[in-house]
């Protein structure tokens, strides 16, 4: 789960002080509150806002209401706050109904109990069952067609570059669309003279191709030096791919914050009868196939990596693709059904527009999908939750007897177990949370996220080359992008 819908791509300032561990009740936070004459309580003009035009992605009518609200909520009515209480989700009647339908839908939610979780499987004999269920109810909510269409991909230029050779795609997965790509390839495989691994890459949130190839770029990027994912692909000898998010950069509406293209574009999507994720999950696995019909491509060794926002279709792509070699997921491990049913002291609540609909009936998005990957090797490079989040995930390996191909790393703040405070805290069951509140509970340090070479590529180069053999100037590139400063 990345920090943008819980997810931001930038730096994220703690509000909040928790006062009690115990999150399963209300959790008490500490600000400049007051209480207006009717009752109503007026939180800090902070404590209301989002952190990175979130509320637009995460739900569109919503969103639009609070930047029309404001903080105090004003155009909302006198008797309004902008925000839930614990105790606006417990029934006040003694047969336990509720007369609040936004109630009896947390109610219903907190409760589910997913038809494919990974709780059902009991033996490691049944996880190869369980996980092809899981694959195909992905792949039918995802609206993945199976097998996928042949997609003209059309090489627009080639530029020489210090050890590679830069390709600029466009490709064609709908009838009036064309979808731009970047290519990095190494000079001996250009050149035919060696088969090589690939990595097919997706950048944050608002972030562009050139973000993740190491060129020139006009779009938002926190840390450039940080994020060229498939620009130190190509330097450790992997042809380095670079896909952008749907409505973002290059393929959104120039001129229009990047927030705003995402959500009516997943507003469109939804009129439409089709799937957001789906969309750009089927890019991935297209381009995928792509990367295997080439001459120079070790069809057997390609992978996918997502930072952030970019994590979700590249384990989705990893949950179908059962030939994908290895998963970057460099993001936080958390739960979105957690996430909407802990998290409501914030305008506009904690819907994500953009998945679809009963996606939680069948499984915990993400950690029951996380699971689905094993045994493949994966990499959590941010951590995350561990109470049935990453705990889940590694029970998951250890059913398909391959617990040491999935690494789990953390901020470097939280690096030492000791740490992490809250680990025996189950954040699908807390109630009352401030975005912030959640952050905190998931190990995150919010102004850090960002790819991170230092973590990704040690363990990426263990994988397919058996080893982290890295020249003394690539390990001084690396040690130089950790410690640069962020673009803003």
């Amino acid at each position: 789960m990345n920090v943008c819908a819980g997810r931001a791509s930038g730096r994220v300032k703690r509000r909040t002080m928790m006062e009690s561990k115990d999150i399963t009740s209300t959790i008490s936070v500490t600000g400049r509150i007051r209480k207006r004459p009717n009752g109503t309580l007026v939180l800090p003009p902070d404590t209301c806002r989002n952190t990175s035009g979130l509320l637009v992605v995460g739900s569109v009518a919503l969103g639009v209401l609070t930047l029309l609200a404001g903080p105090d909520t004003k155009n909302l009515g006198p008797r309004t706050r902008g925000h839930f209480m614990p105790e606006d989700f417990e029934s006040q009647r003694a047969d336990g109904r509720y007369e609040s339908s936004v109630a009896w839908a947390q109610d219903m939610v907190r409760n589910m109990k997913p038809i494919y979780s990974l709780d059902t499987v009991k033996r490691p004999e049944d996880f190869p069952a369980w996980r092809a269920k899981v694959r195909a109810k992905l792949r039918e909510l995802l609206q993945v067609p199976d097998p996928l269409p042949k997609v003209e991909f059309k090489l627009l230029k080639e530029e020489p570059r210090d050890g590679y050779r830069l390709r600029t795609y466009e490709f064609y997965p709908e009838p009036k669309l064309a979808v731009r790509m970047m290519m990095l390839v190494p000079d001996a495989a250009a050149e035919g003279k060696a088969k090589v691994p690939a990595m097919v890459s997706l950048p944050g949130s608002g972030a562009s191709l050139e973000s993740l190839a190491g060129e020139p770029d006009e779009y938002v990027c926190h840390f450039p030096a940080r994020n060229r994912q498939s620009w130190f692909f190509a330097k450790m000898g992997i042809v380095g791919v670079a896909l952008e998010n749907p409505a973002t950069a290059h393929n959104s509406v120039e001129g229009v914050n990047h927030f705003v293209c995402q959500a009516q574009f997943a507003r469109l999507m939804t009129l439409a009868g089709r799937s957001n994720w789906g969309f750009v999950t089927t890019h991935v696995l297209e381009t995928v196939a792509f990367l295997r019909s080439l001459p120079f491509v070790d069809a057997k060794r390609v992978g996918v990596a997502g930072m952030s926002l970019g994590c979700i279709p590249a384990l989705y792509a990893a949950v179908l693709d059962e030939d994908i070699a290895a998963v970057i997921y460099n993001d936080f491990v958390s739960s979105w059904a957690a996430n909407a049913t802990s998290v409501t002291k914030r305008l506009g609540g904690s819907v994500d527009a953009r998945r679809p609909y009963g996606f939680h009936k069948w499984f915990d998005d993400e950690p029951d999908l996380m699971a689905a990957v094993a045994p493949r090797p994966m990499i959590f490079a941010e951590g995350g939750s561990w109470k049935n989040c990453i705990e889940k995930v590694q029970r998951g390996y250890m059913l398909a007897g391959a617990s040491r191909k999935l690494a789990i790393r953390y901020y470097e703040k939280y690096a030492d177990p000791a740490s992490r405070k809250y680990e025996d805290v189950d954040l699908h069951q807390a109630k009352g949370l401030t975005d912030n509140d959640y952050l905190i509970f998931s190990n995150v340090d919010a102004g850090q996220h960002s790819f991170h070479p230092d973590v990704n590529l040690p363990w990426l180069a263990e994988v397919f080359f058996g080893k982290a053999d890295f020249s003394p100037a690539f390990k001084k590139e690396i040690d130089d992008s950790v410690s640069a400063k962020p673009a803003w």
